[in-house]
């Protein structure tokens, strides 16, 4: 018989491939990456919604501002709109009463020279001339027009010829001075000529220096011939406005 061999038991050897721990590697990586590409999508969210804001209160203050001061504006339109509308009332106001003033108070002196002269036809007195119904108004500081009515107490027709010569009496530096009427009206007249059948408003602008202190306006009537006598009357210094 032959020999028989002894059969050779080859125990299995269990060897462990090195690849098997990669695949909880790659899960830790991909735990990692999502967890760090959160935290990056949550800081770019955080920061997108604070530019957001950002950019809505730098767009909202200023137009909310420029509404506030378009309202001031329009407020301050309409209160000066209103003031120049009072303005415009107030100064039509005050020039139609001055009208009215003036007015009445040249009708009034008319009808006090009428007055006068029916008063003297009535009365039928001497051939004297007379003066009445005289105004002073003050132009400016220092400048006044000084009127008055000469007439004279006869019915008849005849014209009477002359002239008139307005003086002012008052004080200068403390002593009492007379003004002529050339000196009154810085040269351009001397007189004022007369001629008229019934009456004649006499009329002149005066102008004082500087420091004269008037007290009264003398008028010397001068008319020609024998019919009626040369004569002079004072008026106290009572101006008013124009």
């Amino acid at each position: 018989m032959g020999k028989i061999k002894p059969t050779r038991i080859v125990t299995p050897r269990i060897v462990q491939s090195r690849s098997g721990w990669r695949p909880w590697l790659w899960v830790a990586l991909v735990v990692v990456l999502a967890a760090w590409s959160w935290q990056v999508f949550e800081f770019g969210r955080v920061q997108a919604g604070l530019d957001a804001r950002r950019g809505d209160l730098a767009q909202t203050d200023p137009l909310r501002r420029i509404a506030e001061l378009e309202q001031e504006r329009d407020a301050l339109r309409a209160s000066a709109a209103r003031f120049e509308r009072a303005g415009q009332i107030d100064r039509a106001a005050a020039e139609s009463v001055q009208a009215e003033i003036l007015a009445l108070q040249e009708e009034r002196a008319e009808l006090k020279r009428e007055v006068a002269f029916l008063k003297r036809l009535v009365s039928g007195g001497d051939s004297k001339l007379v003066l009445d119904s005289h105004s002073l108004t003050a132009l400016d500081k220092l400048a006044y027009r000084f009127e008055v009515t000469l007439s004279k107490q006869t019915e008849d027709e005849d014209t009477i010829n002359g002239h008139a010569v307005i003086r002012v009496t008052g004080r200068l530096n403390g002593t009492e001075k007379t003004l002529d009427m050339q000196t009154l009206t810085n040269g351009k007249r001397s007189n004022i000529g007369i001629r008229f059948k019934n009456f004649q408003r006499l009329t002149t602008d005066l102008s004082l220096p500087k420091g004269f202190e008037p007290a009264k306006i003398e008028v010397a009537v001068k008319p020609e011939g024998k019919s009626f006598r040369s004569f002079e009357q004072s008026f106290d210094w009572k101006p008013s406005d124009a």
